[in-house]
């Protein structure tokens, strides 16, 4: 270890050197007004610059996380505490970013406090595996609130990071891990028992561990940065400093996450905001973080993890691949079509064997034409029968090169509805639904009953899917969860004994894609 801590230092005292020689472009102001009825919007599909280049992360891309956060906790009972529902479902929808975009994630459980907790981690599958430049920010929230800022804004920070790494398509010298703690607020419980299950061997292969708690504070004007070592330090302080931004020094030790790691001598670094005046308390919402905050502390995450990874070997003949519109839709035995284009990013052009995958039951894929030379387009065409079933899904394109190889993905939808067990219940509804997402019946609205008696529901969801049935109830400050219907299957029922008050049903597709129907009967 101590041998891997003087060649870090070195290599990034060079790095800090041509930093200071060369300072990047000016923050852009990144102030957009927060949406809190857009709670369900997914993060842009801004495109980061190539290998080697940080990105510029957008503001809107982080408050979309958060929007989703601050949703996340308004129907699990107003938090994502360890132990209930709202952190579970954060740790679904994290996961499902990151699988989509192409990450190798993985859940690791732990107990603590009789509660089942998960650990997210995930890595980008380039790079040197025996030199890991990792970044975490922990994932739960303290049960007095939905925990924004603290801390949202670093799971959000580090989430944006990791899709930016992907959309830049990043080919780096070292390996790039990032993770999201469970349980930190009730002792570092996640990181502790991730960094404690590391063989001797794994900890040392881990040059730089990066925490991010608490960096989105909407009043926030300087940051702190981590002064446990001092090279890692230098380079937040430089990008700050280019900014105009201010900064002091903290360590936080024993208080977050990254003291899992120097208990065991990981060297560690990091930002964090200022004073909160929400801190763990019911007002951390979304109003407590601010989109400048939040794109200034992304953006020197980024840069920094940029510049910690080094530079690898980008392939020398590569292209890229995007399906325009990416989306589109049919009823059934009908069809849809849509543009493939291809561009020669590296070398020269290559021969590309255009194939499709993930099509529903009976649809069909048809390029014209199905070899082309980068730089050229297809034309897809994908067909449906009678028979294929309502719902949508993602299709994936590949393009098969003679030196690499690429993917666009078009989410097709196929219309109406699939007629099932469900459709006999007093009220029905339907929905569409993608993998880490949720809808609220009926209609995103609610429903009231002024008696005490039982509620029965049905759902019937997609093949090959993973669905849950939550019931949940106004407590009066915020949605409870009364009663769930929680197998790793589509289809749920679930029953429960209520008085009077406001209801609604929560539904969450926990893996799969496509069309549900909800039927239920009220007292």
């Amino acid at each position: 270890m101590r041998e891997r801590l003087v060649a870090l230092a070195g290599a990034l005292a060079l790095a800090v050197g041509a930093l200071t020689a060369s300072s990047g472009p000016a923050l852009a102001d990144t102030t957009v007004p927060a949406d809190p009825s857009n709670a369900s919007a997914r993060p842009s599909t801004h495109h980061a610059v190539t290998n080697g280049q940080t990105p510029d992360i957008p503001a809107e891309n982080l408050m979309a996380h958060l929007r989703e956060f601050q949703r996340i906790a308004d129907a699990n009972g107003g938090n994502r505490a360890h132990g209930r529902p709202g952190y579970k479902a954060s740790v679904d929808y994290v996961k499902g970013q990151l699988d989509a975009a192409g990450f190798t994630t993985s859940l690791q459980p732990f107990t603590y406090r009789g509660a089942t907790g998960w650990n997210v981690v995930a890595e980008w599958p380039h790079g040197n595996p025996d030199d890991v430049v990792f970044a975490g920010a922990h994932l739960d929230g303290v049960p007095q609130g939905p925990g924004m800022n603290d801390n949202g804004s670093g799971s959000a920070a580090v989430l944006e990071t990791a899709l930016a790494v992907s959309r830049s398509n990043l080919r780096p010298e070292k390996r790039l891990r990032f993770a999201w703690w469970g349980a930190e607020e009730l002792g570092l419980i996640g990181s502790r028992h991730y960094a404690d299950a590391l063989s001797a061997a794994d900890r040392d292969r881990i040059g730089i561990y990066l925490n991010f708690d608490m960096v989105g504070q909407k009043d926030t004007t300087r940051w702190g940065v981590y002064s446990h070592t001092p090279a890692v330090s230098q380079v937040f302080k430089n990008y700050f400093t280019d900014r105009g931004v201010g900064t002091f020094d903290i360590r936080w030790d024993g208080s977050s996450d990254h003291s899992s790691f120097t208990r065991h001598g990981v060297p560690v670094g990091g930002i964090g905001s200022a004073d909160d005046p929400c801190y763990h308390a019911a007002c951390d919402t979304i109003d407590n973080v601010g989109p400048r905050a939040m794109g200034i502390a992304a953006n020197a995450i980024a840069h920094t993890v940029w510049e910690l990874a080094g530079e690898g070997d980008a392939p020398a003949h590569d292209f890229s691949v995007v399906a325009e519109p990416s989306a589109g839709s049919t009823d059934p035995g009908g069809q849809t079509t849509t543009t493939v284009k291809t561009a020669t990013t590296a070398g020269e052009p290559q021969q590309a064997t255009m194939t499709a995958g993930g099509l529903p039951t009976g649809a069909t894929a048809a390029f014209e034409p199905d070899t082309l030379t980068t730089g050229e387009s297809s034309t897809l065409t994908l067909t449906t029968t009678a028979g294929t079933p309502p719902g949508t899904y993602p299709v994936t394109v590949t393009a098969t090169g003679e030196h690499t190889t690429r993917t666009a993905t078009y989410m097709l939808t196929v219309n109406g509805t699939t007629p099932g067990r469900c459709e006999d219940a007093g009220t029905v509804k339907s929905g569409s639904l993608t993998t880490g997402f949720s809808d609220y019946q009926p209609d995103g609205a609610y429903f009231r009953t002024t008696v005490t008696g039982a509620f029965k529901a049905c759902l019937d969801g997609p093949a090959n899917a993973d669905y849950d049935l939550y019931l949940q109830k106004w407590s009066g400050t915020g949605w409870a969860t009364v009663a769930r219907g929680t197998t790793p299957q589509a289809d749920e029922t679930l029953t429960y004994t209520g008085s009077p008050g406001y209801y609604r049903y929560r539904i969450h597709a926990y893996t799969g894609n496509g069309t549900y129907t909800l039927g239920y009967d009220t007292p």
